[in-house]
């Protein structure tokens, strides 16, 4: 198979732009304002303005080469700096059984959520930037699925910021002090996306899941190693996904955001004695869908009461009190602030992407 890698060149300045599609809610609305017969030339023109307001969210490619390994790069701009960068600091640490002497040890890094987070959750305007970034990144995909293209690797360090200056329309990768400013956000990375063409004639007998990242990708394409085999809106769907997964990264202020209690995780192991750490890992995984009421499809929670099926320590396997006042709590619970959703849009806007069928484009506006 012949991979894909990317690079970036030397950074240049980011032109200004604005976000134009804030009054338009879902895709419907979108195709019955644009893509009418009887629309005016003048409306016409306007609506592929719109639609392509995408393509400013994406960074923007410079060139593509083959190296001696046969590998195909692509050279995109250096556009800014990841938004993980901005969402997180981290501690170097050494091993519980090193006390630090051993220069050549292997160090943990650990992360925590950063000064620029807190102001992101607990300010009126950076509740309106972190409204911004998800509305752009929603743009952004809206213009590769136009284009039959999923990216299958949307995660923070693949969101690259630049803070645009309000009045002059410059870019900076500096948090600015001071200065009113708009956060401008691209994303990179399409090592790993796909369309027809590519998986045609670049991945053989297909993507595989070393190309994936585990925190990011659908139960689909967790549980089916061919999900890719299926119609092109099953395909589209990934990224989707991987939407709703940073914007509960963004509400946690953590990139675990699927994770189960040390008690859970002893439950389970008795279960799962003798198998492999990926089925393991694939086990806990699955157990924290259900606990933030991700359930498989056709299965209801009242059919699992009815059989009373519990696990050995006579818990039930997950609680099946999946309204959004029970969702919206056990977000609440995980936040460290103790805030959750900003608003009962971003839940609903939450709930409908982590879906194991989620809609392929879904575009639905925060209400302020």
């Amino acid at each position: 198979m012949t991979g894909f890698s990317t690079s970036f060149s030397s950074e240049e300045e980011i032109q200004s732009s604005k976000l134009i599609w804030n009054n338009i809610t879902d895709k419907d609305d979108v195709e019955s304002r644009f893509y009418n017969s009887n629309t005016e030339f003048k409306n016409f023109k306007t609506a592929r303005v719109m639609v392509e307001a995408g393509l400013e969210h994406i960074a923007r490619f410079v060139e593509s080469f083959e190296s001696d390994l046969k590998e195909i790069w692509l050279v995109f701009r250096n556009e800014g700096i990841s938004l993980s960068k901005l969402i997180y600091t981290s501690d170097e640490m050494y091993p519980l059984n090193n006390d630090g002497r051993d220069e050549h040890a292997n160090r943990i890094r650990v992360l925590h959520p950063s000064t620029w987070w807190y102001w992101l959750r607990t300010t009126v305007a950076g509740q309106k930037e972190m409204q911004s970034l998800i509305w752009q990144l929603l743009l952004a995909l809206k213009s590769c699925h136009d284009r039959s293209i999923t990216h299958r690797d949307i995660k923070p360090e693949n969101m690259i910021i630049c803070f645009e200056e309000v009045e002059t329309g410059k870019c900076s990768r500096d948090i600015p002090i001071g200065s009113k400013h708009h956060i401008k956000m691209r994303i990179i990375d399409f090592g790993s996306a796909i369309d027809e063409f590519t998986l045609k004639h670049f991945y053989g007998s297909g993507p595989t899941r070393s190309e994936q990242t585990f925190e990011y990708t659908p139960p689909e394409a967790l549980l089916n190693a061919s999900w890719f085999q299926g119609p092109e809106s099953v395909r589209l769907k990934y990224d989707m996904w991987s939407v709703g997964v940073v914007m509960l990264e963004l509400i946690l202020g953590s990139p675990h955001v699927f994770q189960i209690s040390d008690r859970t995780r002893s439950l389970l192991d008795q279960h799962l004695d003798g198998w492999n750490e990926p089925v393991k890992e694939l086990a806990y995984k699955l157990r924290s869908y259900m606990e933030m009421c991700i359930l498989v499809p056709g299965i209801s929670p009242c059919s699992h009461q009815k059989n009373g099926v519990k696990d050995r320590g006579g818990v039930w396997p997950a609680s099946w009190k999946c309204s959004e006042e029970f969702f919206s709590h056990q977000v609440k619970d995980r936040d460290p602030l103790k805030l959750g959703f900003p608003n009962i849009w971003a839940l609903r806007l939450v709930r409908q992407l982590l879906s194991w069928h989620p809609v392929s484009s879904f575009f639905y506006y925060f209400s302020s």
